[in-house]
């Protein structure tokens, strides 16, 4: 299926959201991807073809990729920062099952850096369709410049079921953190860059939470946190 670029916004220095409208609708469920194809002279290895979770919500009709874009990037990731509105991509999907289960009624985000976005599509979701699922957000960041602050401020303070911590720089989500939270009959949802989803799964099975309550989203091609 074909996307049209219809704009593109600068969250931060090297973090832009690309919008995109389909050539028919799209139905997706907010956590799950797309698979991006975007043909472009001298790609490297990882060639021309990405995974990129969607970091809107169904409501908002088009899907948009937030993605940061190192000094360096892929050949994949030069070709989509110079993208022009108007100009096409192509996707297969969507697939994926990081998404949320409306009979779980307690949740735990966990999120590293650029892996804010699929719980930011989830939590517009949550908040549009006015459901009430206990939700848990742990978002560490190397930095004070964290993504999509202001909204996720906005969303805590207007929904008494949804509740944000911020790690940052040398404040860890470590196993005494998840201790004091982690609860019977809750679902987990990690994500970020492979390193940080590596330890957070492992710490979490070790505290007792089964594989089957535990969702996994891997940002590859990023470093750790």
């Amino acid at each position: 299926m074909r996307l049209v670029l219809i704009d593109k916004k600068s969250e931060q220095r090297n973090i832009s959201t690309f919008i995109f409208k389909p050539e028919k609708k799209i139905k997706w469920t907010s956590g799950q991807y797309l698979i991006y194809s975007l043909p472009h002279q001298k790609n490297d290895l990882r060639g021309k073809q990405r995974f990129f979770t969607i970091s809107s919500a169904p409501h908002q009709n088009y899907p948009s990729i937030t993605t940061r874009i190192e000094k360096k990037p892929s050949s994949f990731k030069t070709a989509l920062n110079k993208l022009k509105v108007g100009e096409e991509i192509f996707v297969k999907g969507p697939d994926g099952d990081f998404i949320l289960d409306k009979k779980s009624k307690i949740n735990i985000f966990i999120a590293g850096g650029i892996g804010i976005t699929p719980f930011i599509a989830i939590l517009r979701d949550l908040v549009f369709k006015k459901m009430k699922n206990e939700v848990l957000l742990l978002y560490a960041n190397k930095n004070n410049n964290i993504l999509f602050k202001k909204e996720l401020d906005k969303i805590s303070k207007k929904n008494k079921n949804i509740q944000i911590k911020y790690f940052i720089g040398s404040a860890k989500i470590d196993k005494n953190v998840l201790k004091r939270v982690i609860k019977k009959n809750i679902d987990i949802f990690i994500s970020g860059p492979d390193p940080m989803v590596a330890k957070m799964e492992e710490t979490v099975k070790k505290l007792g939470v089964k594989e089957e309550n535990i969702k996994l989203d891997y940002f590859s091609g990023y470093k750790n946190i």
